[in-house]
């Protein structure tokens, strides 16, 4: 009995945008590169992290690449082959990023820069992520954008698509960029497309990490004088021991991932506080009002 071919969705938008940069001339592969492919003007690598929902992880251990790739042709032979995100299991982020960037998706690789953030609801964000991966790999964004990479975060309420600048540039602060993203993927100019910088992520975990030391601290000596005049040993030893677990989670040494952990950075208009803002537009995508 023949297996059934793999679903595919059918993109509606963004394969039209897929205009490269490719020279009349034929220049010498670089190497890694097979004679007669079209290059791209950088190399890029897709990479995945995936952990159960609600799991506390090492995000920059959990980062497994698929695969590089410098050309057309071989971007094109992976897409073919990678799980359309309908298909991907929470909680999944999916990153395209410049081979050159080490460590993808994590704020202190790119200090200088930051990531613009829209939440979609599951039906629209195949079409979405095909439009933003083909601006992506196809030059859409100038060089003075300074985009490096984007992610796919698979949610079990939502999905998350976000877009890495390496260092803030004009375009950055004018809002240019923030409207190309999403003339890129022909959304309303009123949908809510957020930045924020990783200095500004990394300065809130390292202010949370100062409060949880102080409270940590603090948590010992009450305890401490409790288990001396009541003899409860094990509570002191239970706060104790959750502080510290609390601590190696969150201290700056732990490496922070695309969203961060929401118990302490928290993304602005999270999915209940978007609940209210979910708009007309197929109900695709956030906007805002």
């Amino acid at each position: 009995m023949s297996q059934p071919a793999p679903r595919r969705t059918a993109s509606l938008t963004g394969s039209s945008r897929l205009s490269l940069n490719v020279g009349t001339k034929q220049a010498p592969p670089a190497p890694g590169r097979v004679a007669g492919r079209h290059p791209l003007r950088q190399d890029w690598s897709i990479s995945y992290v995936h952990r159960p929902p609600g799991a506390k992880v090492d995000y920059e251990k959990e980062i497994h690449k698929v695969a590089t790739f410098g050309s057309i042709e071989s971007f094109l032979h992976l897409y073919a082959h990678l799980t359309p995100p309908s298909d991907l299991p929470p909680v999944t982020d999916l990153l395209c990023f410049a081979s050159r960037i080490q460590r993808p998706g994590i704020w202190e690789e790119i200090p200088r820069g930051g990531k613009f953030t829209i939440r979609l609801l599951h039906p629209i964000t195949p079409v979405l992520y095909e439009s933003l991966l083909f601006a992506l790999i196809g030059d859409q964004f100038d060089e003075s954008d300074n985009v490096v990479g984007c992610v796919l975060s698979v949610r079990q309420t939502e999905d998350i698509l976000s877009v890495w600048v390496e260092e803030e540039g004009e375009a950055v602060r004018s809002g240019a960029l923030r409207e190309k993203i999403i003339s890129l993927l022909s959304l309303p100019s009123t949908t809510l497309c957020e930045y924020r910088s990783n200095k500004a992520l990394l300065d809130a975990a390292s202010s949370m990490n100062k409060v949880e030391g102080g409270a940590q601290e603090g948590a010992h000596h009450g305890n401490a004088h409790t288990h001396h005049s009541h003899g409860f040993g094990g509570l002191h030893q239970q706060s104790q021991g959750f502080g510290q677990h609390r601590h190696q989670q969150h201290g700056m040494g732990q490496h922070h991932g695309p969203h961060g952990d929401r118990a302490y950075v928290r993304e602005p208009r999270g999915p209940r506080d978007d609940a209210s803002r979910t708009g007309g537009w197929g109900n695709g995508f956030r906007r805002e009002q």
